[in-house]
């Protein structure tokens, strides 16, 4: 008995939790994971009080980037979606702006960051909690965000129901580690004209990665890992924005767990999305849909 104890004890000197507001509306929270403060924001909707279990979508920044930076790109998007499915929307903070994605050492100042600990005790809080719903975790995430996401689904994939990354790819080392890993329905957002993320593979610049997959080495492997048909249904959507220079190729590879890819022809490392009104056009933006309801809505479907 006093081994139980001791052992509780370890476990909350290492993940306690700040006191957290649960009524509706855009909060901050803060956990201790290994020996680290972690923040974190969250979105509640309105009208969930009543509710057994919901759905909770997590959104990891990218590199650089913080929990509020996401909630600034996201939030006008993602928040009126929570609101209407009744989900609760959760934005992680990486440490030092950056996860630790598996790349192989390409940024030393994450390398021994216990990221995927600090997101699988976030996700065991909001379930027990905020009644989150274990069979409905959603995770998606942009650039190294993305990346995170990709080693999440490997490393806790239990936990996980679907997720979509964007502009990413799964990092090679953990794709070689993983290849008969759990399947698990996605939606990949990618651009062709991607400077960053280059869609033929290769090297990152900006953290002297030296390889990464290419577009199709990347949809090859989750093909493969989800048992999906190997020929994909392809239309392409409305260029309904000429003047961005870019247009959208969808790809379905359809089975149990869906592939689907959102393949940006011109597009930049940045989130398609369709243009406000009195807005200009943006050099790399393509306008001819907005990737966040299509994300939000495929996610959804899986229940």
């Amino acid at each position: 008995m006093k081994l139980f104890y001791l052992f509780i004890s370890l476990f909350l000197a290492q993940n306690t939790f700040a006191q957290a507001e649960k009524t509706a509306g855009l909060h901050t929270g803060s956990m201790k994971h290994g020996g680290l403060d972690r923040k974190y924001m969250y979105y509640i909707p309105q009208g969930i009080e009543n509710l057994k279990k919901v759905p909770v979508v997590f959104f990891l920044h990218g590199m650089g980037a913080s929990a509020q930076i996401g909630v600034n790109v996201l939030g006008p998007q993602y928040h009126a979606r929570a609101e209407r499915d009744k989900a609760i929307v959760v934005y992680p903070e990486a440490t030092s702006k950056h996860w630790n994605d598996k790349l192989g050492g390409s940024y030393p100042l994450t390398d021994n960051i216990d990221d995927v600990g600090y997101l699988t005790n976030l996700i065991n809080y909001f379930i027990s909690d905020f009644k989150g719903d274990p069979g409905r975790i959603y995770f998606s995430g942009s650039s190294n965000g993305g990346m995170m996401t990709y080693r999440l689904s490997c490393d806790i994939p239990d936990k996980i129901r679907a997720i979509a990354p964007f502009v990413s790819t799964i990092s090679p080392q953990v794709a070689k580690e993983f290849a008969g890993a759990k399947p698990m329905p996605i939606i990949i957002t990618s651009g062709t004209a991607d400077s960053v993320i280059k869609w033929n593979g290769g090297s990152i610049k900006v953290t002297q990665t030296p390889v990464i997959l290419s577009g199709d080495e990347n949809v090859s492997y989750w093909v493969a890992r989800n048992g999906a048909k190997k020929k994909a249904v392809i239309s392409h959507l409305p260029d309904v924005e000429p003047g961005d220079n870019s247009t959208v190729e969808v790809r379905h590879y359809k089975g149990k767990n869906d592939v689907i890819l959102y393949k940006i022809i011109g597009g930049a490392h940045t989130h398609p999305t369709l243009r406000a009104a009195g807005k200009p056009l943006v050099k790399g933006l393509n306008m001819d849909y907005n990737s966040f309801e299509t994300v939000w809505d495929f996610i959804m479907s899986y229940k």
